[in-house]
């Protein structure tokens, strides 16, 4: 674990100044979210912010995620700016002895989100209002949990492909804003895959991301999606297999010199192979959509910057736990490499694209019931009885679980929130600092 060498000049500034507008990916947990040099809200730059990954690299813990289900996206975020397109991906090129990043890294899109990621707005000239701020002053807005709410910041569920090999990894977002300066961002997450295939010729097949608006470096591109005045939904030249189209691609009305000729015609829409419908809470309430705390696995191979091996390793909550496969019929579901996931009861998350019903196979009951489902024989001694199959439980400890045919499994819920009539929520510990009105470009 390392943190960039950047100069003392650099490292000053960014410890003198706060972490405000913009957006910043909070889930899985990125590198330096809370160690200094702490990660800033900015677009990648050819000065204190490099590509990739603004050349950070101090972590304390990795993200367990496991290959063939499905993770958590979340942000943090005071700047929107309209939305826009995103990609999510996937690289195994980590630093090693304490290097920077290569730039030739090698990024492979597992998921691409054309349109309406993060946010989608009724009234696109102003950012959402600052309702928050997190521990290092970081502007946060109104919250959708899900990924289809208006005037909030949506939450997406990605899904893992299976043939992913295992061990250390790392999980990068990278986001193209629909209006203002044309920009690109890119957080990137320290991850530790369980549960792959590890199958090269797949991984090898998979299209690397879209690089771009990243100024004087030819060395990684020198091509733009557009001028400050235009309004541009990038259609993603490479999207991969999976992913969704939430907003129509928009061109810039005039293209500027530079423009990155590659990108296709706004009309020339992506076909994404369709995937599994996860349920999520409705629009306007707060909480993530079914995901279940797992401990991290410990990296003490070297330290983060201002961390020592033996510091505390928090918890991560951002994998979810299998549950019976869906299918659909007909046609039969397409999903990458067989997802499994977990089911709440509300609006639906979804990972593909032309949903239609699911169906959920109905295991062999006992002849007891509870509610209005049936109750499967108690898994082990401490599973609680629960009334409604698909419902999130709170227990009185603190503890949480999803109601399992009957029975539910305790687990913490994830630092900062707690569960609450059936929602995980974020914690009120009276320390949110409140600000009113919006911010403009």
């Amino acid at each position: 674990m390392m943190s960039p060498i950047v100069s003392a000049a650099g490292v000053a500034m960014l410890l003198l100044r706060g972490a405000h507008g913009h957006m910043v990916m909070n889930s899985p947990t990125p590198y330096n979210l809370d160690i200094q040099p702490l990660l800033q809200v900015d677009p990648i730059s050819g000065g204190l912010y490099p590509y990739p990954c603004h050349n950070q690299y101090g972590f304390t813990h990795r993200t367990p995620v496991e290959a063939g289900g499905a993770t958590l996206v979340n942000f943090t975020g005071g700047g929107q700016h309209g939305g826009g397109s995103c990609q999510f991906s996937i690289t195994y090129d980590e630093p090693i002895n304490g290097e920077d990043w290569n730039k030739s890294a090698s990024f492979k899109t597992i998921y691409s989100i054309i349109g309406g990621c993060p946010a989608v707005f009724t009234d696109e000239s102003h950012n959402l209002a600052t309702v928050a701020v997190d521990e290092n002053k970081r502007q946060d807005g109104k919250h959708c949990g899900n990924d289809s709410g208006v005037d909030c910041i949506r939450q997406f569920m990605i899904p893992i492909p299976k043939f992913l090999k295992n061990g250390p990894a790392t999980f990068a977002w990278t986001w193209f804003n629909k209006l203002g300066n044309k920009e690109m961002y890119m957080n990137c997450a320290p991850i530790k895959i369980t549960g792959g295939t590890g199958n090269e010729t797949e991984i090898e097949n998979l299209p690397n991301i879209f690089v771009a608006n990243y100024p004087n470096d030819p060395e990684v591109t020198n091509c733009i999606t557009g001028t400050r005045s235009d309004n541009v939904v990038v259609n993603f030249p490479e999207p991969g297999k999976y992913g969704r189209v939430l907003q129509d691609p928009v061109e810039p009305v005039n293209k500027p010199s530079g423009y990155c000729t590659q990108i296709p015609p706004a009309r020339s829409l992506p076909t994404f192979e369709p995937g599994l419908t996860l349920a999520a809470t409705p629009v306007g309430k707060a909480g993530p959509a079914t995901t279940t705390p797992t401990p991290p696995v410990e990296d003490t191979t070297s330290p983060a910057l201002g961390h020592s091996a033996n510091d505390p390793i928090t918890e991560s909550a951002e994998v979810t736990t299998p549950v019976p496969t869906l299918t659909r019929s007909p046609p039969p579901i397409v999903i990458p490499a067989n997802i499994t996931t977990t089911i709440m009861k509300s609006s639906a998350i979804d990972l593909g694209v032309n949903p239609t019903p699911l169906t959920t196979p109905t295991p062999t009951p006992t002849p007891a019931a509870v509610g209005t489902g049936a109750i499967a024989k108690k898994p082990n001694s401490k599973a609680v009885a629960c009334p409604s199959h698909g419902s999130i439980v709170c227990l009185d400890d603190g503890t949480f679980g999803l109601c399992d045919w009957g029975w539910v499994m305790p687990q913490r819920v994830a630092a900062g929130t707690e569960c609450k009539e059936g929602k995980i929520v974020k914690r009120d510990e009276g320390n949110l600092v409140k600000r009113g009105g919006g911010e403009d470009y």
